[in-house]
């Protein structure tokens, strides 16, 4: 079978590709990977069951209603024993709500840049303020998930809405046949 295989947003699907060990085809959609995977930017995942993603691999995972790629930064077990993965998009401090494995698709291995299939590229470096800030708030993920994996899910979404609205606004596509000084 040729092309990309279609990716549900059931969790039932994930065990069936990670058995098989499927390579999939997937675009990325939003730009919390930031400058690593811009938005529009072809990937490859590596469907496996192993669930050896070591710090800094990026993964894909299975949230709300859709699939999210986004890089492990930690990781740890709920309160019953049930290992989590911590995760965080390149373009944000903030980390995701913990990530069961079972969540877990796979690696995200390459990236397509018009012509060749490359490695993920490596994490880019931030400046001393956004490096401690990141640092601080997957702490406080990590302090709150010692006492309640929803309590520490909810802070993650939480603080996540609030830099939502901090953030300036992005600049939208400009309207067809117009420059960036707006003459035709």
């Amino acid at each position: 079978m040729s092309g990309p295989l279609p990716i549900d947003s059931g969790l039932g699907l994930v065990p069936l590709l990670q058995r098989v060990g499927r390579d999939i085809e997937s675009e990325i959609q939003g730009r919390s990977m930031g400058i690593s995977l811009p938005p529009g930017t072809r990937i490859l995942i590596r469907c496996r069951e192993d669930g050896a993603y070591p710090d800094g691999c990026v993964v894909a995972f299975i949230a709300g209603r859709g699939l999210v790629g986004h890089r492990v930064v930690g990781r740890r077990s709920d309160r019953g024993g049930q290992p989590l993965l911590l995760t965080r998009g390149d373009g944000t401090i903030v980390p995701d709500p913990p990530v069961e494995a079972n969540r877990v698709l796979g690696e995200v291995t390459e990236w397509h840049n018009g012509k060749e299939w490359r490695p993920v590229p490596p994490a880019p470096t931030q400046s001393t303020a956004p490096r401690l800030g990141a640092a601080g708030l997957l702490a406080l993920v990590r302090m709150t998930l010692a006492l309640d994996l929803n309590m520490a899910g909810r802070l993650a979404r939480i603080m996540a809405s609030v830099a939502r609205r901090r953030a300036p606004p992005t600049p939208g596509p400009l309207p067809s046949g117009k420059n960036i000084a707006g003459r035709t």
